[in-house]
């Protein structure tokens, strides 16, 4: 008997308590009305899930997070096209917002102001090495899920929209996949709210996959289904079609489209709503990278670093995000350009990540361009510059891997790797250890050391472990 009292009264506590919350909750909320907004997206192409999760949530988190005005500065809003061209395969391809988000997380966003114009079928990747150190500043910490299928979970989603979901000053925004091309949106509606808007969800498209941002609810709107059943309650959406489309670029959908999905199909409304942290990162190690090559589908990169100067190989090579087979075959930095440059693509990878500490110490740094013939176009080019900056003493530290510009990216692994026993421009060897193939090359080579001796150097092992054997003649 004392263990049913404890269960009743414990659930009787749990149930108290949601009431309180939702008590709580206001019946309406309006994100698009904080600064922390930013002004309308009208896609470029099929760009909407980018449109919608990094044009408009991840531009709304980071300024809600710094506690700044969106509008204030394309310094202060996020290029949804700088992630889309980074996924979309060189194509007008659509998307998922993860995939935007999974860049974001790992790399970083580039800013409006620092990413600049674009057209849609440029394919445009913005070139300059300070551009992606200050876009490797602006993180996802963490990409959170929600399900949206019950009043309870509606619940949750509201609180999120309230508060974030931690008592925070402001709320979030919410992600979501639909179909558009055939819906039904009533212009004129007329009913109760609070918030104002006169454009309302009336019936879910049957064709056309998009992405939507909820940016809020308003609890009194009043909409009636297909049977003549009034349903009270509609989350406020916004659209990446401009300030023109409906009410400005806004409109109502009823909650009820989320609980009745009978016949409702997951392509036709999502089940599932997603939102995220975000934070600003300080980076410590980067990678400089200038290449200049025709088609960039071809190349991808590995990275790693070693705390023995002298090492041959490291144990740990990461993978990049970006330029990783990614772009369609175009120059590296979009369909279109200056001939003269648009092949030069100048950029910068992060390392701090994969540190072992923060005060960690590397003697050495690698790098690795696989070149391979991806798509319909066979590329050919060089890498032109390379080096490492630390950014943790008083002012950067740069180590410069000398004597590769110009150097021929070959089909294979292209590997280069360099000291940091001193910063700056410092002797190495302009060798190759790999053949045309990207095989150890065979060669015996004939150098003549520091202190004035001659050698004989052959290198052997595979390209992932490369050996130096040598013998001096005198």
């Amino acid at each position: 008997m004392k263990i049913a009292r404890f269960i009743k009264y414990s659930l009787t506590a749990l149930t108290l308590s949601a009431s309180i919350n939702a008590f709580a909750l206001p019946s309406f909320v309006d994100n698009t009305k904080l600064m922390y907004f930013p002004p309308l997206v009208d896609q470029k192409g099929g760009s909407c899930a980018q449109a919608s999760g990094i044009g408009y949530m991840f531009t709304y988190e980071i300024n809600r997070l710094l506690d700044r005005n969106a509008s204030a500065s394309t310094a202060n809003q996020f290029a949804y096209l700088f992630t889309w061209n980074f996924v979309n395969d060189g194509g007008d391809n659509g998307g998922f917002v993860d995939e935007g988000l999974m860049i974001a997380r790992n790399f970083g966003v580039m800013t409006e102001a620092d990413y600049g114009f674009a057209s849609v079928y440029q394919f445009k990747w913005a070139s300059g090495y300070e551009k992606y150190h200050n876009a490797s500043r602006y993180r996802v910490k963490k990409i959170t899920k929600y399900d949206a299928t019950t009043e309870a979970e509606l619940q949750k989603i509201k609180q999120y929209l309230y508060d974030h979901g931690d008592g925070s000053k402001a709320g979030g925004l919410l992600t979501f996949s639909t179909r558009s091309s055939d819906w039904k949106i009533d212009d004129y509606y007329k009913g109760p709210s609070q918030t104002g808007y006169k454009s309302i969800l009336t019936k879910l498209a049957t064709t056309g996959a998009h992405a939507l941002t909820i940016a809020g609810y308003d609890d009194t709107v009043e909409s009636t289904d297909a049977d003549g059943n009034i349903h009270y309650g509609a989350f406020i959406v916004v659209n990446t079609w401009g300030n023109w489309w409906a009410d400005k670029g806004r409109f109502y959908l009823p909650y009820y489209f989320f609980t009745n999905r009978e016949n409702v199909s997951e392509i036709s409304l999502s089940s599932t709503m997603q939102g995220c942290d975000v934070y600003v990162h300080e980076p410590k190690i980067m990678f400089k990278i200038r290449v200049n090559y025709s088609s960039r589908n071809d190349l991808r990169l590995t990275y790693g670093a070693d705390p023995n100067p002298y090492a041959q190989s490291t144990p740990n090579n990461y993978n990049s995000i970006i330029v990783a087979n990614q772009g369609g075959d175009y120059a590296m930095t979009g369909s279109y350009g200056d001939e003269n440059t648009k092949g030069i693509l100048e950029f910068g990878i992060d390392y701090t990540d994969h540190m072992t500490s923060d005060d960690a110490q590397y003697g050495r740094y690698f790098l690795n361009i696989v070149r391979s013939q991806r798509g319909t176009k066979v590329g050919e080019g060089t890498i032109d510059y390379l080096s490492v900056y630390d950014y943790r003493g008083s002012k950067p530290v740069e180590y410069v891997c000398r004597n590769i510009k110009g150097k021929t990216l070959r089909l294979g692994n292209n590997s280069f790797s360099f000291s940091t026993l001193h910063p700056g421009h410092f002797s190495a060897s302009s060798l190759s250890t790999l053949d045309e193939r990207g095989n150890v090359s065979n060669k015996t080579y004939i150098v003549r050391t520091a202190n004035g001796h001659i050698a004989k150097l052959k290198f052997s092992g595979s390209s992932n472990n490369i050996n130096m054997n040598y013998t001096f003649l005198k």
